[in-house]
């Protein structure tokens, strides 16, 4: 919620009016409020007006208000303190009017700023796209279209979960870029978002450290669950342009990895470990018509007698083979925990002494999960 314009203070401001003007926008907190108790939605989906009754909880008077919007495009809202009453029907009906014309001056003023954003959106998008430009016309093109160009810059990938918080996340999301510094640029695109966060400082950094403010403030100031509301996968910082593919291309990569695996994941690419070496193994693996033997013998038993020691395998693993953690995270006994271990061994001969066995063993199972059926076909 950005300030636009407002009339001079003729009664005592509350605390949103007044830290409203200081800070030419509403507070996070704010917005947040007023999105998840549904103002927001009451108030773009009105015919008319929308009163909002006092809300001491973030510290905002009565209001009356209007949105401005033309053709299904919402420009934003007409916001009225009430400091001496409700307002009549005639005051009711200039509000209106003044909704009206001010939708109508801003479709007027903003047709342009609209149509060079979605320039600006197929150009990102080319680089994206096409592999094959070159740096240097890269830029003359960027500089001849007056667009300000980041020093470095990140990908950036939402994908949302939840259908239902989709408009609201997306404009948290947009909330937040407008406080960073550096160029930024928001692309719907089918059924993700595309964010290119961008700075201008030269710093080592400096656009993960951008990225990571995002989504700091999009956790803590609006509260978003970024493993159940939002899935996010950020690619690697970079100062070409023609990188941006390649930036692209990594963050897709943290979103495959994080729809395969039911478990919290890195949402930036330089941070996923052994997570980022599962494509080139699996292809390595398919080249070599490489199988694991031991796995397939778990795996043969599990389906023949309905148990699930596949999956014990890969946490006793993951937990460095500790039997109190991996009994925790089964939610098992740690007798029951000793049982299974014991078949397990019994059935495929692991030695779980030998470093390199079990760290071969984990990375099977983890491209057992990353490539689903497919791996386990031409794998295990």
């Amino acid at each position: 919620l950005e300030l636009m314009a407002y009339s001079g203070n003729h009664n005592e401001p509350d605390a949103v009016r007044m830290s409203t003007i200081l800070s030419k926008r509403a507070a996070a907190h704010v917005v947040h409020y007023l999105h998840e108790n549904g103002w927001i939605q009451q108030i773009e989906t009105a015919n008319g007006i929308v009163k909002i009754p006092p809300l001491p909880e973030i510290g905002l008077g009565p209001r009356t208000v209007v949105c401005i919007k033309s053709r299904n495009r919402i420009y934003g809202y007409l916001w009225v303190q009430e400091t001496s009453g409700e307002l009549n029907e005639e005051q009711r009906l200039f509000l209106l009017a003044a909704a009206k014309k001010a939708a109508e001056l801003l479709e007027q003023n903003m047709s342009g700023s609209y149509k060079r954003q979605e320039e600006i959106h197929r150009w990102i998008m080319s680089l994206i796209q096409q592999g094959n430009q070159n740096e240097h016309d890269v830029k003359m093109e960027a500089e001849l279209s007056g667009l300000k160009l980041p020093n470095v810059f990140v990908v950036a990938l939402f994908r949302v979960l939840q259908a239902t918080k989709k408009e609201t996340i997306r404009h948290y999301i947009t909330f937040i870029m407008k406080s960073l510094s550096g160029p930024t640029f928001f692309i719907e695109n089918s059924d993700q978002w595309i964010v290119v966060i961008g700075s201008s400082s030269v710093a080592h950094h400096a656009a993960i450290n951008q990225a990571k403010t995002l989504l700091y403030k999009l956790e803590h100031d609006f509260h978003c669950d970024l493993q159940r509301d939002v899935m996010v996968g950020i690619g690697n910082e970079y100062r070409s342009l023609l990188k941006m593919r390649q930036s692209y291309a990594e963050a897709a990569e943290v979103i495959k990895i994080k729809r395969q695996f039911c478990e919290p994941i890195a949402y930036f690419y330089q941070d996923l470990g052994i997570y980022r070496l599962l494509p080139f193994i699996y292809e390595q693996y398919k080249r070599q018509r490489y199988k694991n033997e031991q796995l397939m013998k778990i795996q043969k038993y599990d389906r023949e007698n309905q148990t699930q020691l596949l999956e014990t395998l890969k946490q006793y693993l993951k937990n460095d083979c500790k039997i109190k953690e991996t009994a925790e995270c089964l939610y098992v006994h740690p007798n029951t925990l000793h049982y299974r271990i014991k078949r397990i061994q019994a059935i495929a001969n692991i030695n779980f002494d030998s470093f390199e066995q079990r760290m071969m063993l984990y990375i099977d199972l983890l491209l057992c999960k990353y490539k689903g059926d497919v791996v386990a076909d031409t794998q295990i």
